[in-house]
């Protein structure tokens, strides 16, 4: 039976649940969210293909699917530590209610709001004040995720396409690909930074050093 080995691109379904309450985070079955009234059109849940030991799942796991059997299940489970890490205290700020009015936002726990780049929840309102917490969802909770191991990934335009996506952070409706011979023309239908684009090439080449990469 093959085994998963640094590098590879494998193909992984998965769920990945808060350990306390069992609640659903992440999973990639599109029939389940809907059964558990958290599905949301916007999301992917096709299976996930990674390329091993470049961090595009968390680090704790990229380096226990090392030596993992293909067509496996198996059972992580998680500490803080080692997955979206422990509380911050210094990442709970409280500020006046009335400066996140005037940028036309409307405060109420359990909203997330984008602060200068970073994600906050608020977590109270009262008195004029606001608290925000900006601390990963997660820090500090224990996880657990069954991962199924469907296949080794071998067509080099899977691989492109997976490196875009997980690198770029974009879905499939938003780019074209076009592989001709090792030349990769990646066609956006989106704009993008150009530092982000050089970024992403300067990347994969450490990856698929034999394949040229262009953005049109």
């Amino acid at each position: 039976m093959n085994t998963v080995k640094e590098k590879d691109f494998i193909e992984i379904s998965y769920i990945g649940r808060i350990k306390d309450s069992n609640q659903i985070f992440d999973l990639t079955d599109k029939d389940l969210a809907k059964k558990e009234n958290i599905f949301n059109e916007n999301e992917d849940y096709n299976p996930k293909i990674i390329c091993i030991g470049e961090s595009q799942i968390l680090k704790a796991i990229d380096d226990t699917l090392i030596g993992k059997d293909i067509g496996k299940t198996y059972t992580l489970e998680l500490s803080p530590e080692k997955a979206f890490g422990k509380k911050d205290s210094s990442l709970i700020k409280v500020v006046q209610t009335s400066v996140l009015q005037q940028q036309k936002i409307n405060p109420f726990p359990g909203l997330q709001i984008n602060a200068s780049g970073l994600l906050g929840t608020i977590r109270a309102v009262n008195s004029g004040r606001t608290t925000i917490d900006f601390n990963h969802p997660l820090a500090g909770r224990n996880i657990i995720y069954e991962i199924k191991i469907n296949r080794i990934v071998t067509e080099l335009k899977e691989k492109i396409s997976s490196l875009v996506k997980n690198l770029i952070g974009i879905h499939d409706k938003e780019f074209t690909l076009v592989l001709e011979g090792n030349n990769a023309e990646i066609k956006l239908n989106l704009k993008i930074p150009s530092e982000i684009k050089e970024g992403f090439i300067k990347k994969v080449k450490n990856i698929l050093s034999d394949v040229n990469f262009s953005f049109v």
